[in-house]
Formats: C-alpha cells, sequence, structure tokens
C-alpha cells in the first residue's frame, strides 16, 4: 500500500503575476506529496488579447523545481512554444511536463480558440509508481484525453457557475470508467464578469466524493489517498479490459 497526500489549492488569480508566483512557492513550505492549483492560474483566465504577455516564466519554473524536492506540482498557465498553449505545467525535482489542452471551448463566453492553439496528445505522469492522467476542464468530457491503466486523473479548472450542472453530473463517472481517483480543482470567486464556482473535489475510483471545497470561497485543504482503494475497487469490478 503507498499512500500520497494531496494539496487541493482552490484560488483565485490576482492580476499581479508576482502574487500568483508567490502562492504557488509558498506551498513548497507545506507538507504534501502532490499539490495542485487551477487552470490558467499563473495568469488568471480572462486576459483574452493580452495573454501573450502573461507567460509562464522560465525563471520561476526552475526556482521551483530547486525547492520541491521528492513532490509534485500541477498549476495551469499560457505556455509558449512557437503557439501559445492553455496548458498544465506538472513540476517535480529538476524536472517538469507540460500539457497542451487539447478540447478548447468556444462557445458562451468562452473563446479560447481565438487565443490558443489545440494540443494534440495526452500526458501521463509516473509519480511514485503513481500513473496520474492530466486534463483541463472542458477535457473532463472527452475520453481522448485520457490513456489507459490510470490510477489518478487530475483536471484543472476555470469553470464558471454556468457549467456547473454537467462537472458534477460527470465525476463520478470519469473515476468509475477510469477506476481511478479524480482530483478536480477549479477556480473560486470573481475575474472581470465571470463568476468560477470553486467546488474542487477528490473522488475515489467508486465515484463516491472523499473530499471537498465550498463553492464560491477561495480554500485550500487535503486529503490522503490510498492505493489500496484502487485494489479494492478493481477486485470488485473491473470495467477496463485486462492485457491478453
Amino acid at each position: 500500500m503507498s499512500e500520497f497526500k494531496v494539496l487541493i489549492e482552490q484560488l483565485n488569480s490576482s492580476e499581479n503575476i508576482k502574487e500568483n508566483e508567490e502562492k504557488i512557492l509558498g506551498v513548497l513550505d507545506e507538507e504534501f506529496d502532490i499539490a495542485i492549483f487551477p487552470e490558467l492560474f499563473y495568469s488568471g483566465y480572462l486576459h483574452r488579447d493580452y495573454i501573450n504577455l502573461r507567460t509562464l516564466d522560465p525563471n520561476f519554473l526552475g526556482a521551483v523545481m530547486k525547492d520541491i524536492g521528492e513532490r509534485l506540482i500541477v498549476f495551469g498557465a499560457p505556455v509558449k512554444d512557437r503557439f501559445l498553449y492553455n496548458s498544465a505545467v506538472a513540476v517535480t525535482e529538476n524536472n517538469f511536463k507540460v500539457y497542451r489542452k487539447m478540447h478548447l471551448p468556444n462557445f458562451g463566453p468562452f473563446e479560447e480558440k481565438r487565443y490558443f492553439k489545440r494540443g494534440t496528445s495526452p500526458l501521463t505522469l509516473d509519480f511514485k509508481g503513481l500513473r496520474i492522467g492530466i486534463q483541463i476542464c472542458y477535457d473532463l468530457f472527452f475520453q481522448d484525453t485520457l490513456e489507459k491503466g490510470l490510477d489518478m486523473i487530475i483536471n484543472i479548472s476555470a469553470s464558471p457557475f454556468t457549467s456547473y450542472p454537467y462537472f458534477v453530473k460527470t465525476f463520478p463517472a470519469r473515476a468509475i470508467e477510469n477506476q481511478s481517483f479524480l482530483a478536480y480543482v477549479n477556480v473560486a470567486g470573481l475575474q472581470r464578469n465571470l463568476v468560477f464556482w470553486g467546488g474542487s473535489r477528490v473522488l475515489d475510483p467508486d465515484g463516491n466524493e472523499i473530499f471537498s471545497l465550498q463553492k464560491f470561497e477561495e480554500s485550500s485543504g487535503s486529503v490522503v489517498i490510498s492505493t489500496d482503494s484502487l485494489e479494492m475497487a478493481r477486485r470488485k469490478r473491473r470495467v477496463q479490459e485486462e492485457a491478453v
């Protein structure tokens, strides 16, 4: 059996990027195995034509890698690599990987296709034997963003309240069909004219909610997940085909 302490940071972004950087660096003084921040936390979500001016600073990334130790931090940021991508940055000691959002919403208040290029492939991390799939917000509704054999799904989000009923119906389905933990971390609060509903939570492989934070309010908390839960869920009912 292995246990992992997961730190959920349900926060709103500041207009000042340095303040957002300080919040990410601040958790390095806390005890955790995995710390998770929301979608585009580094920059804020609604900067539209100015988002090119708020991309991830490599020097900041180096500062996180320097002090993180044997832990994992996942946070959202605009990352420029020829094109601009809405990205999840997964940082471990002396290393980082970037997941580029594959499904960009372009309806209602969303205009992501105007500013970002679509990612084309899933990202799976192996962290201390835990296979983790990374998603960003709207990716939750598309199974092609996840590879098979996952132990945990991390979905970082900037979901306004209008999307709330769709997300809460989908969370248990994703956990059950992948027989994995699901950690969902959303923005909480107001950015310009959008209200983000928070409601971050962790579900077990049976789709049961084992941790949650309040809606609309910035907060943080932690939960310990155990690989025992994965083994028990898979013994009771296997929903993924075993390798031949």
